[in-house]
């Protein structure tokens, strides 16, 4: 009966809200070293020495952005150096600091010595490296980026267009080749409004040409004004110039998280209590919006170099900077947010709840509305009903475990969560006695697929196999069929329990 319900709960989850953006702490995941946090807190680290990485794991900081520079690590033809990122790789899984690594840059003997931000003459040799570095970090990296800042000369030379052909879909085709769960993240662009930087003109033409590859949408966005102006550029615009979140939304891609991953205020043009003061209304209101779903300051420690500006909350000698004290405080919960108190409106262990849970109450938001309401009311079907509930509550992490580290898995989740959403938001009585939707019944199928072939090994996989059993054998049967047949099974189990 126990392994009944646990596979009613996970056809249960299959066709409500999987693929949320949960907030907890960072889970290792079974069977491998990798590991991913549900936390929205990033840095900047390049390939930082080990002790500044401690740094980063003392304050709580549970993202990392590191640099994978092909011309330095295959400087010579066939000659690889990746001793710096082994380390760094390796120092996070250790510590369990979360990877999102940046790939680009070209050696000399692959474009003829034109720079590193020309692309490869051959595009076979640029789709080697990134095969090569995929496959060496693909237990411990699960999250790529292509090229830094493409629409600036400096980073690279040529148009939207070469970038697209030559470096970016032949990168994106071979990731999704070495590692089918690996998460694509892009297209990273600075945004800036120069003659041949329009980060609009880029982000429109990367986004509907090759816009469907990315998992996860991002951008770098840098605010003299202040936080408040850094937002009204992201959500509404400037002037003639639309918002980040317009040209997202009109590519269609508006579904997708959005991370920021560069950001950040330098402490020679600005004060170092001024940096605080602008990391934390960063991080209150990205905590009141839950947007964007992360993000990764720009950066962890001081550039040694002098030319270059001290954008780090650490100086050169390790001394903390107060933006390192602030940042540290925050995550740890000790500068709460006066302006917006947790109300207790969802249960933190459903993070299909905190997905759909964009800070205002429940009564102004509909989708989260619509879910609680469909929640109690499954809870009064029938004591089974209500079981299932629970049960799902109780896996509903360990499935958030798999899809953060399975863009396929999360891809599909996120998926079901719009059709999910769209089919509740009629009165439940309405929504269930209406047959699932065909396209929810396909991805509900192709999510559990992938689930009963690919995690063998996890604790839930014989519910895997039930709940797919279950829909192979009813097809495209309504929720109240479901639930009519643990109605049933209540009536059976009363004389046991008298």
């Amino acid at each position: 009966m126990k392994m009944l319900k646990l596979a009613a709960a996970v056809v249960l989850l299959a066709v409500s809200p999987l693929a949320a953006v949960p907030q907890g702490d960072a889970v290792p995941q079974a069977g491998t070293a990798v590991t991913i946090s549900p936390l929205p807190y990033g840095i900047n680290v390049h390939l930082a020495r080990n002790e500044v990485l401690a740094k980063v794991k003392a304050a709580g900081i549970a993202w990392i952005r590191i640099d994978i520079d092909w011309s330095i690590i295959e400087a010579s033809k066939g000659s690889f150096q990746f001793a710096d990122v082994d380390r760094v790789v390796k120092y996070a899984a250790a510590n369990g600091l979360s990877v999102y690594a940046s790939i680009g840059n070209t050696p000399g003997w692959a474009n003829g010595k034109k720079g590193k931000n020309y692309p490869a003459t051959s595009v076979a040799n640029w789709k080697s490296f990134v095969s090569r570095t995929v496959n060496r970090y693909k237990s411990k990296v699960k999250y790529w980026g292509i090229w830094n800042e493409p629409n600036l000369r400096y980073f690279f030379a040529l148009g939207k267009d070469k970038y697209v052909q030559q470096v970016l879909l032949p990168a994106m085709q071979t990731i999704r080749s070495v590692d089918p769960s690996a998460f694509i993240v892009g297209p990273e662009l600075a945004h800036l409004t120069a003659p041949g930087t329009e980060w609009y003109f880029w982000m429109k033409y990367i986004l509907d040409n090759v816009g469907g590859n990315f998992d996860i949408i991002s951008h770098h966005l840098y605010e003299d004004l202040g936080v408040y102006y850094l937002y009204e550029l992201l959500e509404e615009g400037d002037k003639l110039i639309p918002a980040v979140k317009t040209i997202v939304a009109e590519s269609g891609q508006g579904s997708k998280p959005f991370w920021i991953t560069e950001t950040g205020w330098n402490t020679s043009r600005y004060s170092e209590p001024m940096q605080a003061n602008r990391y934390l209304d960063m991080l209150h209101a990205r905590a009141r919006k839950n947007y964007p779903h992360k993000v990764f300051f720009y950066e962890i420690i001081d550039d040694p170099k002098p030319t270059v500006p001290p954008w780090g909350i650490l100086r050169n000698s390790l001394e903390a900077k107060p933006a390192y004290n602030t940042y540290r405080d925050y995550i740890a919960g000790l500068l709460p947010d006066p302006g917006n108190p947790d109300e207790g409106r969802i249960n933190k262990k459903c993070y299909a709840e905190q997905a759909v849970d964009s800070g205002a109450l429940a009564s102004r938001n509909t989708a989260l509305s619509g879910m609680l309401q469909a929640r109690d009311f499954l809870r009064g079907y029938s004591a089974n009903a209500s079981e299932a509930v629970d049960v799902y509550y109780e896996w509903n992490e360990e499935f958030q475990r798999l899809a953060l580290a399975d863009s396929r898995v999360f891809s599909l989740g996120r998926a079901i969560l719009e059709q999910a959403t769209a089919f509740l938001a009629e009165e439940p009585w309405s929504a269930m006695e209406r047959p699932l939707p065909e396209p929810l019944y396909r991805d509900a199928r192709a999510l559990l697929a992938i689930l009963r072939n690919d995690y063998a090994e996890s604790p839930l996989a014989p519910v895997f196999l039930l709940a797919d059993e279950y829909l192979s054998a009813s097809g495209r049967a309504s929720l109240h069929d479901l639930l009519e047949f643990y109605l049933k099974r209540d009536a059976r189990d009363l004389p046991k329990t008298r």
